[in-house]
C-alpha cells in the first residue's frame, strides 16, 4: 500500500485490518491454511470491508499490521470469540492456536488470569451451537 493511502486510513479501518492478520496467524498457526480456515478468512475479510488487494497485502505483510485494540469491551470480545472461531474452524485444536489466541486476547486487554478459562468457555459455547452474538453476550 502507497504511503499516501495509509495516511487518509481510518483508525478503525486499521483496526480492522490488524484483527484480519491475528486471524491469518491463527490459521497458519500449525503451519498450514486449511480450506476451512480459508473460507473463514474469506467470510471475515468481507466483513471487515477488506478488499482483494487489502487481504493479499496483509497475508503477505502480516508484519506491517499491527493490533489495534477496538476501545469498548463488548468488541473486544467479540474479537476474542472470532478468534476461537479460527482455531476451531477446521475441527482440531492445536496447542500452538490456542497459545496464540490467549495472546491475542492478552494484547487486546482482556484479564491475563481470565483469558484461558474464557478461551475454554467459548469453545464450550461454540460446540453446543451458539452464534458469535450470543457467546458475547452471554460473555459481557
Amino acid at each position: 500500500m502507497s504511503g499516501i493511502a495509509q495516511i487518509f486510513e481510518s483508525g478503525e479501518h486499521k483496526s480492522r485490518q490488524g484483527h484480519f492478520r491475528n486471524l491469518v496467524m491463527l490459521a497458519r498457526a500449525d503451519g498450514k491454511i486449511d480450506p476451512e480456515e480459508q473460507l473463514l478468512l474469506n467470510r471475515m475479510a468481507r466483513r471487515l470491508s477488506l478488499t482483494d488487494a487489502q487481504v493479499k497485502e496483509i497475508i503477505e505483510h502480516e508484519d506491517q499490521y499491527p493490533t489495534i485494540p477496538p476501545f469498548s469491551l463488548e468488541d473486544r470480545y467479540e474479537r476474542f470469540v472470532r478468534f476461537t472461531q479460527m482455531v476451531m474452524s477446521n475441527g482440531t485444536v492445536s496447542q500452538a492456536e490456542k497459545s496464540m489466541a490467549i495472546k491475542f486476547g492478552v494484547a487486546l486487554g482482556l484479564d491475563e488470569k481470565k483469558v484461558e478459562p474464557c478461551f475454554n468457555a467459548i469453545l464450550e459455547m461454540w460446540l453446543n451451537g451458539m452464534d458469535a452474538t450470543e457467546i458475547v453476550e452471554e460473555l459481557i
